[in-house]
This record gives C-alpha cells, structure tokens and sequence, in this order.
C-alpha cells in the first residue's frame, strides 16, 4: 500500500542492516561515547582552568609590589666639644720710663788721672719695669743746661742684662770721668760743670743730676765721660 501511495520507506542509519527500535544498537552507543567525550573535554578544561588560576596566583605572589624595606635608625654621633685650654696671661713689664725712675749719683771712687761714679736708677714707681743697656751721660752747664764737651763713650766689653725693677729696686751703670787737668788748656777749655744730663736707658727723656764738683772740657773733641759698664743690680 505504502508503494500505492508513493510513500519511500523510513530511512535507517546508513550501517543499519536491519530494522528494530531506536534504529538498532548502534544508537546507545554512539550516545555514551559522546557522553564521555564531553566529560572528558570538561575535565580537561577545569583542570586547565585551575593550572591557571594557579600561575595567575604565583605569578601575582611573585611580582607583587616591593616590600617596603625598614627605616634604618640612625643613632646620633655624640660631638664632644673640647675643653678650652686656659691661657695664661703673662703680664710683661714695659721698659721704666723718666716718670719712674730716680736718677741719683753714689759715692765716687778715684784712681790716678780718673774717678768712677756710679749712676744709680730707682723704680719709684708702682709697678715693675725692665730696664737694660747704656745710659746717655753728658755734663751741661752755664746754668741753663748747655751741653759742655762730648757725650759720654760706651765700653761696650761688658755683656747687658735684661733688669726687672720691681718697685723700689735699684740698678747702676758705672761712670768714669776722666780729669781735665790731663789735658792743655787750649785743647780742653775747661770750665766748672754744673752736673751731668743723664738719658736712661731707651729714653728720650733726660734728668739733671746736680754735681758741681767738677771740671769739664768745653771742646767736644776731647771725651772726659766713659759709661764703662751697663745697667746691673747693684753690687
């Protein structure tokens, strides 16, 4: 009847050799395989999927941002400063001046032809003062100072010595006069002295030293006065 109609036959599966239900046993099988094929693929992509998860996680672990690294603490130097040391202020006499002095004349002593006067320097004042050297000796008269002859040579054989004068101590310079008698009266011109100018030693300032006792050559290429030692503390 079917041909009748013009109706084909059902279609089976192409390696169908016979009918039956569900086109034959073919059909379950193909099934499960596909079945399993899908487990198998799902397995394969959760198992991908966690080998991801995990290098994205270790890979995070790994780069993540620097580790703040810890402040070192900086313990402070400790500066100690030095004691200063004290200086010690040495205080320096200056050198006695004319104000400070008191220039006097000692007891001369006489040899033949000369005599020898000590030129004494007291410091008068209230503090100490060094004084060392020569003095300047001339003798002056007229009465108004006028120098007479030449200023006194220095032997200069004797070695100086640095004095320190403290208040009241003495030091002599010694003196030798010559007499005018030793020389002519042309030569010499000799005439009464009313004294001696003395400079101390390093002054430029004088004192008179009153000595009328003596006799003086006015020309001044005859030298009467010799300062033949320095200013010592008096023996």
């Amino acid at each position: 009847m079917s041909e009748q109609l013009g109706f084909p036959e059902p279609l089976g599966d192409a390696g169908d050799s016979g009918g039956g239900d569900g086109g034959g046993p073919q059909g379950p099988r193909r099934g499960i395989r596909g079945r399993t094929i899908a487990i198998i693929v799902l397995a394969v992509v959760v198992v991908a999927l966690a080998i991801v998860v995990g290098v994205l996680a270790f890979a995070r672990g790994s780069t993540g941002g620097p580790s703040a690294s810890p402040t070192p603490t900086v313990t402070p130097t400790k500066t100690t400063t030095p004691t200063p040391t004290p200086t010690s202020t040495a205080t320096t006499a200056t050198t006695c001046t004319v104000d400070q002095l008191s220039v006097t004349l000692g007891t001369p002593s006489g040899t033949a032809g000369s005599s020898y006067v000590p030129i004494q320097f007291t410091n008068t004042s209230s503090s100490a003062c060094e004084l060392h050297g020569f003095p300047g000796v001339s003798f002056v008269g007229k009465g108004n100072g006028t120098q007479l002859g030449a200023a006194a040579d220095w032997d200069d054989s004797k070695p100086i010595v640095q004095n320190t004068l403290q208040p009241g101590a003495v030091v002599v310079a010694n003196l030798r006069v010559a007499q005018a008698g030793n020389y002519g009266s042309d030569e010499c011109q000799p005439l009464a002295a009313d004294g001696f100018r003395v400079y101390p030693p390093h002054s430029t300032k004088s004192v008179f030293v009153k000595a009328s006792n003596y006799t003086t050559c006015q020309s001044d290429s005859v030298h009467l006065l010799t300062v033949v030692s320095p200013v010592a503390p008096a023996q």
